[in-house]
């Protein structure tokens, strides 16, 4: 009796290791798929598209350097920001919006 009960008590043990690893694992990946997502996004962009950098700011691409974007966001005003620092992509947002409501 004592055997059964060790052996359940070791399989309990297993099953929260590996429930454990799932939930450390699982988040990561699909974090590491939303930044892929974005990656790809930030690399298709073209002239005219509407982007979101830090702090919420809403701006249209004007124009493409190296490694970053000049983003219109008023009349004469535009700023120069990294394409790492892109946090999303208007038409996208746009995109899944209309799916969403499209639904209810």
């Amino acid at each position: 009796m004592e055997q059964a009960a060790q052996g359940s008590g070791m399989m309990w043990l297993i099953l929260m290791a590996v429930m454990f690893v799932m939930l450390i694992f699982m988040p990561a990946r699909s974090q590491k798929k939303r930044e892929q997502e974005l990656l790809s996004k930030v690399n298709a962009l073209q002239k005219g598209d509407q982007v979101i950098i830090p702090g919420g700011i809403i701006g249209t691409v004007a124009g493409f350097k190296d490694n970053a974007l000049e983003v219109k966001v008023a009349e004469n005003v535009k700023l120069t920001v990294l394409k790492t620092a892109i946090v999303g992509v208007v038409n996208d947002l746009q995109a899944s919006a209309g799916k969403e409501g499209g639904s209810k």
